[in-house]
């Protein structure tokens, strides 16, 4: 039973298109509602769930931290 469980990523912003991994047409911004140790639960700004998986714990780390930076416009 895991009554301990605090879910790391959960409420973090994540930006865009991310590197594909919630699908090639998914390029709103996501929050994180929930994340284990190589996947990602996130809500797009049309209030639907999208996932994500990684191959590693450590890869899921690198990406959540690329993506939580959000991107300065080029104007």
């Amino acid at each position: 039973m895991l009554t301990n469980y605090k879910d790391k990523y959960a409420g973090f912003k994540i930006y865009g298109f991310c590197n594909g991994y919630f699908g090639r047409d998914s390029y709103d911004d996501k929050t994180i509602i929930a994340s284990g140790k190589d996947w990602i639960v996130a809500m797009n700004e049309s209030d639907r769930p999208e996932f994500a998986s990684f191959d590693s714990e450590e890869e899921m780390i690198e990406m959540v931290e690329a993506w939580t930076k959000e991107e300065e416009e080029l104007f």
